[in-house]
């Protein structure tokens, strides 16, 4: 199962690098994609209040971008993290990035970034995962 689940990252997040191409963004797994993403992000977060997609299509959208932006942070932030399903908060499962009891939720932090706008800036999200890891050598 949880190869399943990091296959369909993979894919996922190669989708992200493919539409990248449609904004003229590069996207090569580096920290410089971190802002090229909240770009994009950006587009479609404005784009959204006047096409009002259906809550499935966000979610789909919040997966692709989702997807790239966690496997930027399992490269460059903690490399033992790794992809799982399961339920957290008594809801249902959901796919998000473990690393003993730490837990990243990339997936939703763009699914609000979409819905919410600039308030929830993936960029100052990485920094703060950044940080963390900076400061206890680990995701504590």
């Amino acid at each position: 199962m949880k190869e399943k689940i990091e296959e369909m990252v993979q894919n996922s997040s190669s989708q992200a690098v493919e539409y990248a191409k449609s904004f003229d963004k590069v996207f090569n797994y580096t920290e410089n994609n971190i802002a090229d993403l909240e770009e994009i992000l950006d587009y479609y977060s404005n784009d959204l209040k006047v096409s009002k997609p259906a809550e499935s299509q966000i979610y789909s959208m919040s997966f692709i971008w989702g997807s790239y932006l966690g496997q930027l942070i399992k490269m460059h932030i903690h490399l033992d993290l790794c992809w799982v399903k399961e339920d957290v908060f008594g809801d249902g499962e959901i796919i998000h990035l473990n690393f003993g009891v730490n837990r990243i939720f990339p997936i939703d932090k763009v699914y609000k970034r979409l819905i919410n706008g600039e308030e929830d800036n993936i960029i100052s999200f990485y920094e703060v995962m950044k940080q963390m890891d900076i400061e206890n050598k680990s995701l504590k």
